[in-house]
């Protein structure tokens, strides 16, 4: 995956969860997912799938455009 990608994604993951109060813990138990994925996408260590990145879209009101920064 692009490195740019990857960061606009870890970065709007952060923030959508920060401004949602919402715990990694939350977040995961959103999208069936654990604390330690969600950590892990926060850190650029992995990334959420297609599957799962339409889930937290959905959650949070957002296109797909704007969560892979095509779109503010």
């Amino acid at each position: 995956m692009d490195e740019d990608l990857k960061k606009e994604i870890r970065e709007r993951l952060i923030a959508l969860r920060l401004e949602n109060e919402l715990s990694q813990t939350e977040v995961g138990k959103l999208v069936g997912k654990s604390k330690t994925a969600v950590a892990s996408w926060e850190q650029g260590l992995s990334m959420p799938d297609i599957v799962t990145l339409k889930r937290l879209a959905t959650y949070y009101h957002k296109t797909m455009n704007y969560m892979y920064g095509d779109e503010e």
